[in-house]
């Protein structure tokens, strides 16, 4: 009887070591297949305007990633309006501080992102649209009424909303 017992878990252990093999060769096995491969798709005519809610330089920097990946489709338009005590990264006397974000969004306005500074947060960090850093001469950066009344003035022009914030690790 145990020399029976013996070959049987002999069996099983042979036919387990088996399917976990074939499972490790079978790219199918993870639930629901393998995903479809899109990552190299293009969305044409995007118009997007980003909601960039900056508590501190980096959220101005992940923000300036956002809009450079979203302006990479064809045609798109973005307008970044940005607000939170961060604006300051944008204030004139703040320039060599931040110089590399700064002139991070000089390139992304040569490449049709148009900024918008909220007038509250602005206000609120003790500036004045005066001190602020216009980015281009072009098409300057421009201080709002607010945030909000922005937000919904451009979705109101077509533009679809999105809202990037830095999350914590």
């Amino acid at each position: 009887m145990q020399k029976v017992s013996k070959i049987v878990l002999a069996l099983a252990l042979s036919a387990l070591a088996g399917s976990v093999a074939f499972a490790a060769d079978d790219t199918s096995f993870a639930p629901g297949g393998t995903a479809i491969d899109h990552h190299t798709e293009q969305f044409s005519h995007l118009r997007i305007v980003m909601d960039l809610k900056a508590a501190t330089p980096a959220n101005i920097s992940f923000g300036a990633v956002v809009a450079g990946r979203i302006m990479q489709q064809p045609k798109a338009e973005v307008v970044v309006v940005v607000e939170g005590p961060a604006i300051g990264v944008f204030a004139k006397k703040n320039y060599i501080a931040h110089q590399g974000i700064v002139d991070t969004w000089v390139k992304l306005v040569k490449k049709g992102v148009k900024v918008e500074y909220c007038g509250n947060s602005v206000k609120g960090a003790g500036l004045k649209p005066s001190d602020m850093v216009g980015l281009s001469s072009a098409s300057p950066a421009v201080v709002n009424v607010g945030a909000f009344p922005t937000l919904a003035h451009y979705e109101t022009e077509g533009f679809k909303p999105i809202v990037v914030e830095l999350m914590d690790k």
